[in-house]
């Protein structure tokens, strides 16, 4: 390895213990052959035996963050699940500027010293995208969702509630400001502008992916429907098309 840099919500200063995970970008001397895929595999096999936190990010060369992410060959890169994969990835393009504005290093040379790609109006239209794909496809499948569909475990449902709402809110916030954020810090932005139809639910995302204050919602049914309608509104609301409930399709 050449470098260690810093990319995610930490960068933004943020970090939530509950749900934070550690995102990064590793530089290499030159493209790793099978076997090295092999032992990286392990490495971060003894990671997850160590700690409990995430460590997600790809392993390319330091050359490739000065070109357009979606002409970078597939390389290694540890995803959330819990699985190293090789593979191309378009949320390069999020990972690229957040280095370029807020990266830190961590070893290797100072990401101020290296070229990286950035380009707005790409980093717009990924996030336009995403909303109009992965974000409405989840705002879809809630229309049809009910308590019993949520997981079991506590923490895995509260990750996945806080991240409807603040995820999402996360994209708005970089398509209305052009700045890049951290998810409960885009909350709070939402706080000051959103309407205060969307206050209650916004506090709730908070709570849940800080698990700080009391949660206002005893009705599981109820928090899944405001979590329901705030997702299609900020959906709407990043790309100018309405949801369509699931049954309605």
């Amino acid at each position: 390895m050449t470098g260690v840099y810093l990319r995610g919500g930490v960068v933004f200063g943020e970090w939530a213990p509950r749900q934070s995970d550690v995102d990064f970008v590793a530089t290499v001397a030159r493209r790793l052959e099978a076997a090295e895929v092999e032992v990286l595999r392990g490495v971060h096999a003894q990671l997850a035996a160590y700690s409990s936190v995430h460590f997600d990010g790809p392993y390319l060369l330091a050359s490739d963050l000065a070109s357009d992410p979606r002409t970078v060959p597939p390389v290694p890169e540890m995803m959330h699940t819990g699985k190293l994969e090789v593979l191309a990835s378009p949320t390069w393009i999020i990972a690229w500027h957040e280095l370029a504005r807020a990266g830190i290093t961590i070893s290797g040379p100072e990401l101020s010293t290296l070229e990286i790609w950035t380009d707005e109006k790409a980093l717009r239209a990924y996030t336009v995208e995403n909303l109009d794909t992965y974000w409405r496809r989840n705002a879809e499948g809630l229309t049809r969702a009910t308590p019993a569909d949520l997981p079991t475990d506590e923490r895995e449902r509260d990750y996945l509630l806080s991240h409807c709402i603040v995820g999402s809110v996360r994209l708005h916030h970089l398509l209305v400001t052009g700045e890049m954020t951290a998810k409960s810090r885009a909350a709070r932005w939402a706080l000051t502008c959103y309407d205060e139809r969307w206050h209650r639910v916004l506090t709730e995302g908070l709570h849940l992916r800080e698990g700080t204050g009391a949660s206002t919602y005893d009705d599981q049914t109820e928090l899944l429907a405001d979590i329901r309608d705030f997702l299609a509104y900020v959906v709407e609301a990043g790309t100018g098309r309405p949801v369509v409930p699931a049954d309605a399709q």
